[in-house]
């Protein structure tokens, strides 16, 4: 029996003993970090407009802003016109369309939180997060999203199957 519980007091110590040295470890390596990462390069307001500007044209497919003001014009002329027991006799259209809604309003937030972020200075790459999210939203909205709502509410104008790459 004193074996065992001297056995598992040993063990909690090293194993206490191991995490300490693991904290020491990695706040050097934090500290150490601090130290050699250099600060972000900051922009002028004009060049922070600039850097924005460029970097919606190159992640904005051709093709986004159209769709966007379709799905627009669809709603005031479908959706927003329909009763409830229209809209409860279309399966799965709530869904749709909240999916839809959901979408469109991530994508104004992604693009003005880096609009602010570029106005402040701050110079976004094409591989940060909200940009990657964004190009995602883009893609999803006007590929998938949109286009199963139509098919929901018109089937006959169903869009026929776009490949983005031959735009």
């Amino acid at each position: 029996m004193n074996s065992i519980f001297y056995t598992v007091i040993t063990l909690l110590l090293l194993t206490a003993g191991v995490l300490l040295l693991m904290r020491e470890f990695n706040k050097s390596n934090e500290a150490q970090n601090a130290h050699t990462q250099a600060p972000p390069e900051r922009m002028s307001k004009e060049e922070g407009e600039d850097h924005f500007s460029m970097l919606m044209n190159a992640i904005t497919p051709v093709w986004y802003w159209r769709v966007n003001h379709e799905y627009i014009d669809f709603l005031h002329a479908t959706i927003k016109r329909m009763n409830m027991v229209e809209i409860n006799s279309i399966p799965d259209l709530f869904d749709a369309q909240r999916r839809c809604s959901d979408l469109n309003s991530a994508v104004y937030k992604y693009y003005d939180n880096i609009k602010k972020r570029c106005l402040n200075g701050e110079k976004v790459s094409h591989s940060d997060l909200e940009v990657m999210n964004l190009r995602q939203c883009f893609r999803e909205f006007s590929l998938e999203a949109y286009p199963s709502l139509v098919v929901l509410v018109w089937p006959e104008y169903q869009r026929p199957i776009v490949k983005p790459d031959e735009v």
